[in-house]
């Protein structure tokens, strides 16, 4: 009876901290001004630095719950193709960590609602992947494009296709 009470009483505490978490988070004010996120091609990508992968899904412990649950038993309704070609069950996949460390850039992964806070246009189609040179941010590969792919392989091959360029 007591173990019980110990048990339920530490899950009870994780789901605390995990809402306090979250709430932090989604309450700090929207940063100022927002990075305009550019058409592909607007700049060369051999100048970039950074790559940054935008999933088409929100951010914190209950989203992530959501998510593995729709990703593990219901995946023709997950929404984010990025997510789904890149993650394992529970980490991103090491062929593909492999892939993103051999393009000698930073990355940086986002969720939508960090990304909305940050960037403009807030109705920007999502997953996405992003290029930076630091200054300015453009489209590497569109939502329409991740969407499209089927395998990490596939997606792999366009990533470095555009990078090349």
């Amino acid at each position: 009876m007591k173990r019980n009470r110990i048990v339920w009483t530490s899950i009870a505490g994780v789901i605390l901290v995990a809402a306090v978490a979250d709430a932090v988070r989604y309450l700090q004010p929207e940063a100022k001004p927002k990075q305009q996120v550019l058409p592909a091609a607007t700049f060369p990508v051999s100048s970039a630095t950074e790559i940054i992968l935008v999933y088409n899904a929100y951010g914190g412990i209950y989203p992530s719950i959501a998510d593995f649950i729709n990703k593990e038993f219901f995946p023709a309704s997950y929404p984010c193709n990025l997510c789904y070609i890149t993650f394992g069950t529970f980490a991103m996949k090491d062929d593909w960590k492999t892939f993103l460390d051999s393009t000698g850039l930073k990355k940086k992964e986002m969720h939508k609602d960090y990304f909305n806070r940050n960037y403009l246009p807030t109705d920007f189609a999502l997953p996405a992947i992003l290029v930076s040179d630091g200054q300015r941010t453009q489209v590497l590969v569109s939502a329409q494009e991740v969407n499209g792919y089927k395998t990490l392989e596939q997606l792999k091959q366009a990533v470095a296709a555009k990078l090349t360029k």
